[in-house]
């Protein structure tokens, strides 16, 4: 059953103590010449993290419905939760006499990435990538590029383990995969950042803000906990790129259905595939979807979860 309670701030200490333990897995498996793979990784992040951490790994006797996608619920102790579904994705480099960084966003062709996306809008919940950029002696230059950078670099260190959205990675599918790995490095925020309330205690600079509602207005320009931080911190990658795109805000607006929590949303899109607004904020719901209680009591997976490799709550 999900806690009534949520663990509280033990879970940005939980979450940073998981990734320095998947960090030092890549670190020793990158000095000893062997290749480590998302699947494990995800794996030893979940199982440090644990019991702020619940996981449903379908079985292989689902494995005709399973994919590489794993669906993410953050709850609180009010109920309201956000929801990701989110694929792993792994640094490599280049093989040649000057190494550089790589990560590959249209694998397949983009098949990975349109199955994605597509898979999480059935689910009605956006498409993230949780990136494991490894340790900092093989990312190959990759930096935070700040002004005070050096090479004990907190801010870069907590990116081992890091999360971008789909809209984001969508805006590199057509960069090389050495631009996509400099991208997603300057983009992504680390996963312990999505929880951690001093760190998102600043309000979000956006350009429709004069065309959203009160109550959607106060979460972006104020402190928030539980879900609706995770939601906000998500956004904040969104809308820090969008400000960087030169398109003009638009005014039309779109009513979300069932139990969505900001169902009136701004339709602009910037140079993105589609309004950003509402691809975020569809994952911030009022409540823990039904199906996902029953997977977590041991009951299958349901039909509207084909394609999905797994479920994890998230108890913020």
């Amino acid at each position: 059953m999900i806690p009534i309670e949520s663990p509280g701030p033990d879970l940005v200490t939980a979450l940073a103590n998981a990734r320095s333990a998947v960090e030092d897995h890549m670190v020793r498996a990158d000095r000893a010449g062997i290749i480590w793979r998302e699947e494990t990784v995800s794996e030893l992040l979940w199982v440090h993290a644990h019991p702020h951490i619940s996981c449903a790994d379908f079985s292989r006797k689902q494995e005709n419905r399973v994919g590489a996608d794993w669906l993410w619920w953050w709850v609180d102790g009010s109920g309201e939760c956000f929801g990701l579904l989110v694929q792993a994705k792994r640094l490599h480099h280049s093989q040649s006499q000057q190494p550089h960084a790589q990560l590959d966003f249209g694998h397949g062709d983009g098949e990975h990435f349109r199955r994605l996306v597509g898979t999480a809008d059935r689910l009605g919940v956006p498409a993230a990538y949780i990136v494991y950029f490894g340790g900092v002696e093989h990312r190959y230059g990759l930096s935070c590029e700040a002004d005070d950078h050096t090479s004990q670099c907190l801010p870069c260190k907590r990116r081992s383990v890091s999360v971008i959205t789909a809209l984001q990675a969508g805006m590199l599918l057509g960069a090389s995969q050495r631009d996509a790995a400099t991208g997603t490095f300057l983009y992504s925020k680390p996963l312990e950042d999505l929880v951690n309330p001093d760190l998102a205690a600043r309000p979000i600079q956006d350009l429709n803000l004069c065309n959203v509602d009160m109550e959607l207005r106060r979460l972006l320009l104020t402190p928030q906990v539980g879900a609706r931080l995770v939601a906000k911190e998500v956004f904040r990658m969104v809308a820090e790129m969008r400000m960087g795109q030169l398109s003009a805000a638009v005014a039309d607006r779109v009513e979300l259905e069932d139990d969505i929590i900001f169902p009136d949303l701004p339709l602009d899109s910037g140079h993105f595939s589609r309004p950003y607004y509402p691809y975020v904020m569809r994952g911030l719901r009022r409540r823990l979807p039904d199906t996902v209680q029953h997977v977590l009591n041991g009951k299958p997976p349901p039909e509207e979860f084909h394609g999905v490799a797994g479920l994890v709550v998230v108890y913020c």
